[in-house]
């Protein structure tokens, strides 16, 4: 059973990122593979979360839940589309934050996608409703990129009489942007004008502890960051974070036990492997994925809902490979150091996610196995995935490198892994015969041949006859 959710692991994985209909149509038919138990919620909030997706890509998540007996087409699959006007607008506004965060991280995501007006229109609704839940959701939309957006929430904020409605503009003003200073301070002004008592600036308390997966094969990682919030309870943030993509999914909680908290690690271990961190270091990593994130139109919406973990520090977006110059070197490596470290690094739990899971490679690996012209189909998939990924595969290698480094690795095995990735820039040989590229494409070919003779192969070409 353990072996079967290992294997289920990147294949729901996957499923967070694939933007192709035709591919997650491919995915989650071999879902049918395994117990449903194991999958069937992570499938529901994937189709919920993915605002990234477009109409195909939708539509394949749907018909394949549909095919599993949810209903697709009731709450929270579907809700009617918002128009300019207020009325039921203003019930949907009202009917999330009734439902508490979830409704509120469910509301947020929609209204994301929402055009410029209608957002606006939100905006007014959550100022007029009364309601005590419309600061906290105001409070996630100071964080947008939009800079008119969250203007007009330091304004609606500013017309709230409630001190909640203060506490968010205060914690706002230590940490905002200099150009929504003094709209905040207006806002406040006229608060305490109305009567409203102002809140000292909080009392900041300590991280309490930081988790990170290694980048796998394609270059995605988990990051995990957790905060004190009070005696024995933490806030949660979770991120899926890809090396040039920046952040692709969120998940969080305002207020664990420890306990709970506990229990929300071990499940995310179960898909990822997670390795202990330090605060700081997860932050840097955090910092990078917004880098990455600045062509996007926004991000996932639990991020905003728990950008308040991040409060009293400088969260401006910086690239975390400027931090890799002050790595261990070690000498050139031979070719047969080279083969050795290589066979060595995919047999570290390190390296474990280390494969690609493009469609191309179970082709190639289809191929391989027949046992005519392996060397050619070596030669030919290195050259067509990996050639034109050196630049990212290097680095990937010194952010491995470097994650080694702070687990207390032996400085010159992480040393070597340096001149490993170093090399892979000066490499006179074919790409097919560089010890590292060559080990990479065979291992990202055993695991695809291994989900081949499971059978997974059947419902792949199934599908795509259809």
């Amino acid at each position: 059973q353990e072996a079967g959710r290992r294997a289920l692991r990147p294949l729901v994985r996957e499923l967070w990122r694939e933007n192709s209909g035709e591919l997650i149509t491919k995915y989650t038919y071999v879902l049918d593979f395994f117990d449903t138990s194991d999958w069937l919620d992570q499938l529901i909030q994937i189709a919920l979360k993915r605002q990234d997706l477009a109409a195909d890509g939708k539509a394949a998540l749907m018909i394949a839940l549909e095919g599993y007996g949810v209903d697709v087409n009731s709450p929270p699959f579907k809700k009617d589309k918002p128009s300019s006007g207020g009325s039921s607008l203003g019930q949907q506004v009202q009917g999330a934050m009734q439902l508490g965060e979830e409704g509120m991280v469910t509301f947020l995501d929609d209204f994301l996608s929402y055009p410029a007006e209608v957002q606006q229109t939100v905006i007014r609704e959550l100022c007029n409703s009364g309601d005590s839940q419309a600061p906290r959701l105001l409070e996630a939309m100071l964080w947008h990129e939009d800079r008119e957006l969250v203007h007009a929430a330091v304004v609606a904020l500013g017309k709230i009489r409630d001190s909640r409605a203060a506490a968010v503009l205060q914690n706002f003003l230590a940490d905002c942007d200099a150009e929504f200073a003094l709209a905040t301070e207006k806002a406040l002004r006229r608060l305490s004008f109305l009567g409203v008592a102002v809140p000292p600036p909080r009392k900041l308390l300590p991280f309490h502890n930081g988790y990170a997966t290694p980048p796998d094969g394609d270059g995605y990682r988990s990051l995990l960051l957790s905060r004190w919030s009070g005696p024995d309870r933490v806030s949660v943030l979770y991120l899926q974070v890809h090396e040039r993509r920046g952040v692709l999914a969120a998940w969080g909680a305002g207020d664990l036990t420890l306990d709970n908290f506990a229990a929300e690690v071990e499940g995310f271990r179960m898909q990822d492997d997670l390795i202990e961190v330090s605060p700081g270091y997860l932050l840097d990593l955090v910092r990078d994925a917004l880098y990455w994130s600045r062509d996007l139109c926004y991000l996932p919406a639990d991020f905003y809902m728990r950008r308040g973990i991040f409060a009293g520090e400088d969260m401006t977006p910086a690239r975390y490979s400027e931090k890799l110059t002050d790595l261990p070197r070690s000498r050139r490596l031979s070719f047969q150091e080279g083969e050795q470290l290589a066979q060595r690094l995919f047999g570290d739990s390190f390296f474990s996610g280390w494969f690609m899971a493009d469609q191309r490679v179970y082709d190639f690996a289809e191929e391989y196995r027949s046992g005519k012209g392996c060397e050619q189909v070596l030669e030919r998939f290195c050259n067509e995935l990996l050639a034109p990924e050196l630049e990212l595969i290097r680095e990937r290698l010194l952010v491995s490198a470097d994650l080694m480094r702070r687990c207390s690795r032996d400085n010159l095995h992480v040393a070597k892994i340096v001149g490993l990735a170093d090399s892979l820039l000066d490499n006179p040989l074919p790409h097919h015969l560089h010890p590292f590229l060559r080990r990479f494409a065979l291992e990202s070919m055993e695991i695809a041949r291994e989900s081949l003779e499971r059978g997974e192969d059947l419902p792949l070409r199934a599908v795509e006859e259809l």
